[in-house]
Order: structure tokens, then sequence, then C-alpha cells
């Protein structure tokens, strides 16, 4: 994703791209939001929707958010979030969850050196921002 665009549209773009990804199933309030906060942060970390890039979400999501580990496995659990991973194919599995592995260590590092963590749920005013200057602000520095 180009970083010249603001948040707002890189959140549209990605919603759009992950469309098949969106379920109509009926989801609390609160799942809702997790699942908001969580395609924003996809977005601010420049992380894709394969098992590769949800992995890689995560950990940022646990270093280098504001939200942490114990309130992102409720947030999973309350949105039913594993579910999800069903999608996937075996052979998909297989050709990305090594590379996730080998990833980790390094999307740690990267997490550990930001400025401050990005905040999980009050980033309204990010909104209209280019993700490039977010990404600055922060020194985030996405995984290729």
């Amino acid at each position: 994703m180009k970083s010249e665009i603001t948040l707002r549209e890189g959140i549209e773009k990605f919603n759009k791209k992950n469309m098949k990804y969106f379920s109509d199933r009926d989801t609390s309030d609160e799942a809702k939001e997790f699942f908001r906060c969580h395609d924003i942060a996809h977005v601010v970390f420049g992380c894709d929707t394969t098992i590769f890039g949800e992995g890689v979400v995560k950990i940022w999501t646990v270093f280098g958010t504001t939200l942490g580990f114990w309130k992102h496995i409720v947030g999973y659990n309350e949105a039913d979030a594993f579910a999800l991973f069903r999608m996937y194919s075996l052979k998909h599995v297989a050709k990305n969850i090594f590379r996730l592995f080998v990833t980790i260590p390094s999307v740690i590092v990267r997490a550990k050196r930001m400025k401050k963590p990005w905040n999980w749920s009050d980033f309204d005013s990010y909104m209209d921002t280019p993700i490039g200057k977010i990404r600055e602000e922060f020194n985030i520095v996405p995984i290729k």
C-alpha cells in the first residue's frame, strides 16, 4: 500500500480488497470494534491478509500497540476471530507458516524500536494523515 495515501484511503482500499473475508454473521458491538481496530492495524503496519500477514499483524499488535497480549487474546475470543483461519487451505498455511516463524523476531525488534505505541482504538485524529507520515511519527518499518 502506498504510503502517500491517507489512513482513511488506506482502510477503504483494504476493505475493498478484502471484502470476501468480511462476514455477514451477527457479531457483538465489541467484536465489530475489535475488527475495525484490527483492520486499521493491518493498514498502519502494512500487513496483508495471508497467514503470514495475519501473524505479523498479531505480533505488531502485541508489541507495538496499546492493546497488549491479554487484551488481544480476549478480543480475538470475543470476535471469534480464530474461526476465520478455517478459510486458509493447507497449501496456503504450509507456504506461509515457516516464513512467519522466521520473521517474528524481526517484527518484535521493529515494534520495540517504535517511538511510541500505536493507540489501538483512538486513532480517529490520524484518519486524514498520510500513512507514510504516521509510520515516520511512530518509527514503523513494515515487513516486506
